[in-house]
């Protein structure tokens, strides 16, 4: 962590040259996740050719790489700084939610800046921001990212724990955050739909929130609009109050914003994630033989 103190002092025109150094070994040299970047783009754009999806891909890894340093560089952010390289075009919508005593989820994507839209948000409201996270195996590397995001006010939930948690302060006005397009584990329940040319799993459990304890629902729209630049707009996916049992469709929308947020930008999702690392076939394949 010392490390990264002393990295976000540096200025972005010194780490961006950074960021396209490691975006051309990322590429070129080390090869990074190459094939798996390759393959989803192929299957995602069939109408494109190949030289439009080298083109994608190397874009992919320079901005991949801008991420990882504006990640860095974001632990000095002020409240300022935040409000004037992330703006928020509609947040008084979700606010207005808040004023009243309803909580928000905010759905987002692996998608332009995947961090920075939390720490905004979450900088510029007088409420709590909760984001939940998928805890990983290098404990070294979680632990630099946990105190990243929670730097600015952040609080982490893992996602074992995020009904109980939820739940348990229902009644409390404040933000979470999901990132919401990550893949389910085999076995866990989940809504499979088509997504970018592709039957995709999705985690069901934003509508299953949202319909127990009557959360209102957004989908942030991450848009670059330069280096270390970003706009973000939120969009209503669900009003509370919902009957019980009622089917919302919140992941059916949320992933028709998410597709068209790619559509419009595809080099700025996240290509190098094993997204589609199993079918639903394989998984029912798997579920059979265990029992």
């Amino acid at each position: 962590m010392y490390l990264v103190r002393i990295l976000s002092r540096l200025p972005f025109w010194f780490l961006y040259p950074f960021a396209e150094a490691t975006a051309f070994l990322g590429y070129h040299v080390l090869k990074y996740r190459k094939a798996v970047v390759q393959e989803n783009l192929s299957k995602a754009f069939p109408e494109k050719s190949e030289n439009d999806l080298r083109r994608i891909a190397k874009r992919f890894y320079r901005q991949f790489s801008q991420v990882f340093v504006e990640s860095i560089k974001a632990y000095r952010f002020t409240k300022e700084d935040w409000a004037k390289r992330v703006p928020i075009t509609n947040l008084n919508e979700v606010r207005a939610f808040l004023d009243k005593g309803v909580p928000v989820i905010l759905m987002s994507g692996h998608a332009a800046n995947w961090e920075w839209p939390a720490f905004s948000i979450g900088a510029q409201m007088e409420y709590p921001m909760e984001f939940l996270y998928k805890p990983v195996q290098n404990q070294k590397f979680e632990k630099i990212m946990l105190q990243l995001r929670t730097r600015h006010g952040g609080i982490a939930v893992p996602k074992d724990a995020a009904v109980r948690e939820i739940i348990k302060r229902r009644k409390q006005p404040r933000l979470v955050g999901i990132i919401a397009d990550q893949l389910p584990s085999i076995g866990t329940e989940k809504l499979w739909l088509d997504f970018l040319n592709r039957e995709t799993a999705f985690y069901v459990g934003a509508e299953r929130i949202a319909s127990m304890a009557q959360y209102a629902v957004f989908y942030v729209d991450a848009v670059r609009t330069g280096l270390g630049k970003y706009e973000l707009t939120c969009k209503n996916l669900a009003t509370p109050p919902y009957a019980k049992g009622e089917p919302l469709g919140i992941i059916e929308k949320y992933k028709d914003l998410l597709e068209v947020t790619i559509q419009k930008n595809p080099s700025d999702y996240l290509w190098s994630h094993r997204r589609w690392k199993y079918t639903k076939e394989e998984e029912e394949a798997v579920l059979a033989s265990s029992k």
